[in-house]
């Protein structure tokens, strides 16, 4: 059993007990070890990713299996939803299923009508997708993945995320948080923004 207790990463979602149970690394005793796995974990994902170019894509099936190949190698929940409520998301754990397909039937119909601003529509497709929170860890980074793979299939310009700050990542983390936190109150602004680099 693993008994190891990882710290919280600048406001990322801490792991509970029942996380790290899932932890298929039981060596691990630094956070700099989950990071790395992770990391590559991911890298074989967007490989994954890449090769597919047809099909529903807007669908929770999609979305689990993208989660799993992102993070499939490092943790054994990954690609099934959370079932514990989360400060970082208004959505009861229960919900997450239902959520997501409301959120999925709206994605469609947004993708489908061209006269839709497209910074205005990613920014709101990527904030949906990630105040849903459906997975125990790995929302932001998976939201963020397929909001881009969103905008390459429906041939729209693909977000920044403020890549010129790539060497500042806490100035980074603030710019989203506080983006996502507009995005609360129905103001996309910040994240538009922050999505395209705009100052």
């Amino acid at each position: 059993m693993n008994n190891h207790v990882f710290q919280d990463r600048n406001g990322n979602t801490p792991l509970d007990p029942e996380q790290i149970k899932g932890l298929k690394f039981s060596h691990f005793t630094t956070m700099a070890e989950l990071d790395e796995a992770e990391d590559i974990n991911i890298q074989e994902g967007l490989a994954w990713l890449e090769r597919q170019n047809a099909g529903d894509f807007l669908s929770s099936n999609f979305l689990n299996k993208l989660h799993k190949k992102l993070f499939g190698n490092v943790w054994n929940w990954a690609g099934t939803f959370r079932k514990i409520n989360v400060n970082l998301s208004k959505v009861e754990w229960y919900n997450v299923a239902p959520d997501l397909i409301n959120f999925f039937e709206d994605a469609k119909l947004w993708t489908a009508n061209s006269k839709l601003d497209a910074d205005e529509m990613s920014a709101e497709f990527h904030h949906r997708l990630v105040s849903i929170h459906p997975y125990p860890n790995g929302n932001g980074r998976t939201s963020r993945i397929m909001t881009e793979y969103m905008q390459k299939r429906c041939g729209l310009k693909v977000s920044s995320w403020m890549a010129s700050l790539k060497n500042s990542p806490k100035v980074r983390r603030d710019k989203y948080i506080h983006a996502l936190k507009m995005a609360d109150k129905a103001d996309y602004r910040a994240l538009i923004n922050f999505m395209r680099e705009k100052c």
